[in-house]
């Protein structure tokens, strides 16, 4: 026992840095001890576990029945809306976004919306998806209020075999506070929130820098435009993101002045602007938001494939986490 002990601090006395060794070596033996601890602690929980299966069959007072909730069922047009394990090369560093040119998943533009009719989110999805790309076609400056178009004019953009490719991630150059290079990874499943600057009336009494937007679609199409308006008849490819609005509680004083972090909300989904397109460009990085628990959740949406399948209601408020 002595000289295997003696080794024990041979190795411990290595991931020291030679300086007041011997309290960074009894700091490792302590934090192994407690690894060890756990350890045991998990295989003990793991025995009993296993004896509680075992006498299930049993009559026994101390068996306790717990429900667990049942796996989220697969959806498979959210596993296309959302696809998985899309491979994306390394992103350039001066390129401002970077979304797979991969065509291996995609939506049908008329059959998607017919299908999910119903749902408060596909309301109006491709006279809106119509409108935000010609605004790009025709170079018009983007305020975040949709321009208006006719219906021939919309009809005048076109889809090449009426597809919408999807995509699982998009990759964001953007630049640090304190100035340096750093990359953010969009994905409508996991890290979907992202910030704008804001394109606010000047007359705004409560004005704020930025808009913020949960991503639920990462798309891109080939696209032509004809009819007289258009530029150019040939094919482009063409990037743009589903996204569902927040909005700010203007209630809520947030700022440096007021030590408080600006407070969110989803728009009301009957209000026509809660959904819509945006230009990856407009982008400038993803969000961390935090839900405000006090508040509780909010359960007038109905059931739509803008929620994540873990989440059955949305919360009242969210805190950006700046």
């Amino acid at each position: 026992q002595g000289e295997l002990s003696h080794r024990l601090v041979k190795r411990f006395y290595a991931r020291t840095n030679k300086r007041n060794y011997t309290t960074q070596i009894a700091a490792h033996e302590r934090r192994q001890r407690l690894l060890r601890g756990i350890n045991q602690r998990m295989k003990d929980a793991a025995t009993a576990a296993k004896s509680s299966e075992e006498g299930e069959g049993q009559p026994d007072a101390t068996n306790v029945s717990v429900a667990v909730p049942p796996a989220p069922m697969p959806n498979p047009v959210t596993d296309t809306l959302q696809p998985q394990n899309e491979e994306l090369p390394c992103t350039p560093p001066r390129q401002h976004h970077h979304i797979s040119e991969s065509k291996r998943t995609c939506l049908n533009v008329y059959g998607f919306p017919a299908l999910m009719a119903g749902d408060p989110a596909v309301q109006d999805f491709l006279p809106k998806l119509r409108s935000h790309l010609l605004s790009r076609l025709l170079g018009l400056l983007y305020d975040g209020d949709e321009t208006q178009f006719s219906s021939q004019d919309l009809l005048d953009v076109t889809f090449v075999r009426d597809r919408l490719y999807t995509h699982q991630v998009m990759r964001i150059n953007y630049t640090t506070y304190d100035l340096h290079r750093d990359e953010d990874s969009i994905n409508p499943r996991t890290h979907s929130d992202v910030m704008m600057l804001s394109h606010e009336d000047e007359d705004d009494s409560n004005p704020h820098p930025y808009w913020y937007a949960r991503v639920i679609g990462i798309f891109h199409a080939d696209v032509r435009h004809v009819g007289s308006r258009s530029k150019s008849s040939r094919t482009q490819r063409m990037e743009f993101l589903w996204v569902r609005w927040f909005g700010r509680d203007l209630s809520h004083k947030a700022g440096w002045k007021a030590k408080r972090l600006p407070r969110l909300g989803f728009l009301d989904f009957t209000d026509c602007a809660a959904f819509g397109f945006l230009d990856p460009a407009e982008v400038i990085r993803g969000i961390h938001i935090i839900p405000s628990f006090h508040h509780g959740l909010e359960t007038t949406l109905p059931k739509s494939i803008v929620r994540r399948p873990e989440n059955q209601d949305d919360y009242v408020y969210y805190y950006v986490n700046l």
